[in-house]
């Protein structure tokens, strides 16, 4: 018999998967010709964002490692720059879930808001630094301004359709074990 927190755990693993992939998936498919002046929001970073503070066990450092090294791949971008820009501020994140369980919601988004202005940063001075071809600045600001208005939306899907919420303090699951 699987233990029911287990069966659950595997779920949201399979769930986050089947996002990621679906996500990539229309990141790659061709949905316009000509380039646009905007950058459309990283769905697969506000996902990672909003399901580490809400419940990290169901986001995986190592899962979301692999997923976002093959998005560096899929979307040609320096192998593990991103993957590990983003592994880094889910991590910073993840570590702060103590102190933002209590917070409200304004405060978390500005917390990820920072998280993803540092990201964008690092990113840009590593590929200065090896001299690498990087995006026009135009369009890595509306991705992150773009990202930052998609976080709450994805946050309210994954809270009342996923029904992935914070964990309350001193929460415990059905064996009695703090979560």
């Amino acid at each position: 018999m699987v233990d029911p927190a287990l069966r659950t755990k595997w779920l949201y693993w399979l769930i986050f998967c089947a996002f990621s992939v679906a996500i990539l998936f229309f990141q790659l498919i061709p949905l316009q010709t000509s380039p646009s002046n905007w950058a459309m929001p990283d769905l697969l970073v506000c996902i990672i964002f909003a399901w580490g503070l809400r419940r990290s066990d169901y986001t995986p450092v190592l899962l979301i490692a692999i997923i976002l090294l093959v998005a560096d791949m899929l979307l040609m971008r320096p192998p593990g720059l991103m993957a590990g820009l983003i592994v880094l501020g889910a991590e910073f994140l993840r570590a702060r879930t103590q102190l933002l369980r209590e917070l409200p919601f304004p405060l978390e988004w500005a917390m990820v808001a920072g998280v993803l202005l540092a990201i964008l940063v690092a990113n840009r001075f590593v590929l200065i630094l090896v001299m690498q071809p990087r995006p026009d600045l135009w369009l890595s600001l509306t991705q992150l301004i773009t990202t930052l208005a998609a976080y709450p939306l994805v946050v309210l899907v994954s809270r009342f359709v996923l029904g992935i919420r914070k964990i309350a303090t001193g929460e415990v699951d059905a064996l009695g074990h703090r979560i």
